[in-house]
C-alpha cells in the first residue's frame, strides 16, 4: 500500500502537471489571441496598429484582402520602385503595390487572381492543355464574399518570363496557409515565432514609439549602385562573329508561350471583363540585349515577343505598353544596376508615360513595335560594351 508520503508526493506532481498544462494552454491562447488582434500580415482584418510592410510573400495576400483600394500595381523586382502616390495623383485612383521579387508569370497572375477573385464573381477559370487541346478547370477558382473593388490593374509583363514554362517559379516554399480560407492551417501563422516577434511585437513597439507605418511608396523600394560596369557585370565578352540569330522560335516554343498565357493570364482577364488591365513591358537595358546577342537569341526573343503580343492585344480590357524601344533610356547604362533593373527615375517616367497614354501597343502597331526593335538590335554593334565587361 502507498504511504501517506507517497500519496502526497503524487498529489504534488499531479497538481504541478495540471498547472503546467493549463499554463501552456493559456500561453498558447494568449499568443494566438495577440497575433489575431494585431494580425501583422493582415490575414483577418485591416491594421489596428502602425505596421511595417516587408516579407512580400507573407504580407501581400493580406494587403489584397483587407486594404481599401480600387487599383492593384503588381510585379516583380522591376516594379519595386513604383510609387502608388504618383500613380494615384495622375489617375485619380486609390492603389496598393504588391511586389514579388523574382516572380514570373505563374506566381504574379496567381496572386492577382486571388486578389480579384475574392469579389462576388462566380466563374470557373479555364486553362488549356495545348493550342488545340481540351479545356480543363484550373486549380484556382474565384471565391465569393468580397466586394467588387478592383477597377484597374498595372502588372509587369516580362517577355522573357512569358517564354518560360507556364508553371515556372523561382521558389518552392510559399506560405500557402496565408493564401486560403482554411482556418485549421492558420496555426502555422498564429503559433509562428516570426509572426510574434518580427510582426506583432514590432508593430506594437512601432505604435508605442510613434513611428509611422511603411508607405506603399517605400515598400520594397531600393537604391543600388548603377552604371555601365554594374549593368554589364553578368554578361560575357562579346564576340563580333557571334550569330545573333542562331536560335529560332520552334513550334514547341510557340506552344509553350500559348500555354503560359492561356493558363495563367487569359483566365483572369476573361473572368474580369470590367477590370482594365495595363500590361507593362519594362525597358530592358542594352546590356540585356547584348546577353540575347551572346546566346544567339535576338530573333528568338523578338519572335516570341511578337507572338505573345498577337495574343495579348486581342482583349478589349487589356492595354499593353512597351518601353524597349525607348533607346534614350535603354542605352543609358547609368540608369541600371544590372542588365534589367532601372532606377527610381525610370519608374517615375514609366508612370508618366502610361498615364498620358503613350507607348501603347495594340493590334494595329504591335508588329511595327517588334520590327523596330528587330531593325535596331540586329544591326547594333554590341562590342562597344566590351570596355565595361570583365574577362
Amino acid at each position: 500500500m502507498r504511504t501517506d508520503r507517497e500519496a502526497n508526493t503524487k498529489s504534488i506532481y499531479d497538481k504541478w502537471f495540471i498547472r503546467t498544462v493549463v499554463s501552456a494552454i493559456v500561453l498558447v491562447l494568449l499568443v494566438m489571441g495577440l497575433n489575431i488582434l494585431i494580425d501583422p500580415y493582415f490575414h483577418y482584418h485591416k491594421p489596428v496598429t502602425k505596421y511595417r510592410l516587408n516579407e512580400e510573400r507573407y504580407i501581400n495576400d493580406g494587403i489584397a484582402r483587407n486594404f481599401d483600394y480600387d487599383t492593384i500595381i503588381i510585379g516583380n523586382s522591376l516594379f519595386q520602385n513604383f510609387k502608388t502616390s504618383q500613380y494615384d495623383e495622375l489617375n485619380g485612383t486609390k492603389s496598393i503595390k504588391l511586389p514579388y521579387s523574382g516572380a514570373g508569370v505563374f506566381e504574379l497572375w496567381n496572386a492577382l487572381g486571388r486578389a480579384i477573385g475574392r469579389n462576388e464573381l462566380k466563374v470557373d477559370l479555364i486553362s488549356y492543355d495545348s493550342k488545340d487541346g481540351a479545356k480543363n478547370v484550373a486549380d484556382y477558382k474565384s471565391e465569393t464574399g468580397y466586394k467588387d473593388i478592383v477597377k484597374n490593374v498595372i502588372i509587369c509583363t516580362d517577355i522573357e518570363d512569358v517564354l518560360r514554362d507556364y508553371h515556372w517559379h523561382r521558389y518552392n516554399d510559399y506560405p500557402t496557409y496565408l493564401y486560403d480560407e482554411d482556418v485549421l492551417n492558420d496555426v502555422k501563422y498564429l503559433l509562428n515565432k516570426d509572426t510574434l516577434y518580427r510582426g506583432t511585437v514590432n508593430n506594437i513597439f512601432r505604435t508605442v514609439l510613434g513611428k509611422e507605418s511603411t508607405s506603399f511608396d517605400d515598400y520594397s523600394s531600393w537604391v543600388r549602385v548603377s552604371g555601365p560596369e554594374a549593368a554589364c557585370a553578368d554578361i560575357s565578352v562579346i564576340d563580333p562573329a557571334t550569330d545573333r540569330c542562331r536560335r529560332k522560335l520552334s513550334d514547341g516554343d510557340i506552344e509553350k508561350i500559348y500555354y503560359n498565357i492561356h493558363t495563367n493570364m487569359v483566365p483572369v482577364i476573361e473572368a474580369n471583363s470590367d477590370v482594365k488591365f495595363k500590361l507593362l513591358i519594362p525597358p530592358a537595358s542594352l546590356a540585356k540585349w547584348a546577353e540575347h546577342y551572346n546566346k544567339g537569341e535576338v530573333d528568338y526573343y523578338l519572335d516570341g515577343m511578337e507572338y505573345a503580343l498577337s495574343i495579348l492585344t486581342d482583349y478589349d480590357n487589356v492595354t499593353v505598353y512597351g518601353f524597349d524601344n525607348e533607346f534614350s533610356i535603354t542605352n543609358d547604362l547609368n540608369r541600371y544596376c544590372d542588365a534589367i533593373h532601372y532606377d527610381a527615375d525610370v519608374s517615375e517616367w514609366i508612370f508618366e508615360e502610361i498615364s498620358a497614354g503613350r507607348h501603347e501597343i495594340n493590334k494595329d502597331n504591335y508588329k511595327d513595335y517588334v520590327d523596330g526593335l528587330r531593325e535596331y538590335y540586329l544591326n547594333y554593334d554590341f562590342t562597344v560594351l566590351n570596355e565595361y565587361i570583365s574577362d
